[in-house]
């Protein structure tokens, strides 16, 4: 297991802190704004505290989404939050792209980016209005403690989180530990996987989008 554990961080590593060989092709704007009102014509369905997952084009994702457990279509994922009429998504980041290494607040066309990113989906979990707002106690509590990425993929850790993890834990604390007997921790993945969030017998799809290319 931490051999397993020992690869992952490694290769993540590896590929993260990599520069481009070379810089890609400039998308077509058309086809981008396109895919911008995409995004836009399904905002007014999102609520805080949906989870949304993105499956990115670079070296990467492809690598997080070998990683999953059933289901590699997304390589990341976050939750959603409504604040003052805008959309933001708070998850757990590393590697070049977040030099930080501190859990991001960041928009939702942003995240959505169809530049690097061809597809997004959203799913909600059930919860009842008092373990909506703790998820958003929680979220935004994990946001202020500055919680940093973790290199090692370790599920034990709490000071540090990977993106599931962090999305999992937010929602798991939300519903007083309900979700626990998902986690796997006996196995290879290890601990909670981006498809284990989309894939609970729970979680409705809310708005799946494969972007214009």
């Amino acid at each position: 297991m931490k051999n397993y554990i020992s690869f992952f961080s490694s290769l993540f590593l590896l590929l993260a802190c990599r520069q481009p060989a070379s810089k890609p092709a400039a998308p077509d704007p058309q086809k981008m704004a396109a895919n911008y009102r995409l995004i836009s014509s399904f905002k007014d369905s999102l609520q805080s505290g949906d989870m949304i997952f993105r499956s990115g084009m670079d070296e990467v994702s492809r690598a997080a989404r070998s990683f999953n457990r059933k289901d590699t279509s997304f390589s990341h994922c976050g939750i959603l939050m409504v604040e003052n009429d805008s959309i933001f998504v708070y998850h757990a980041l590393g590697g070049a792209y977040n030099p930080s290494q501190r859990l991001m607040r960041q928009a939702l066309d942003s995240f959505c980016n169809p530049a690097e990113n061809n597809a997004i989906a959203v799913y909600r979990f059930p919860l009842k209005a008092s373990q909506n707002q703790k998820l958003q106690e929680t979220v935004r509590a994990y946001y202020r403690a500055g919680i940093r990425f973790d290199l090692y993929f370790d599920y034990k850790s709490d000071d540090k989180m990977y993106c599931a993890e962090f999305v999992f834990k937010s929602l798991n604390r939300a519903v007083d530990s309900a979700l626990t007997s998902y986690v796997r921790l006996d196995t290879i993945p290890y601990g909670v996987t981006t498809d284990d969030l989309f894939l609970h017998p729970a979680s409705r799809l809310i708005r799946r989008q494969n972007f214009i290319y």
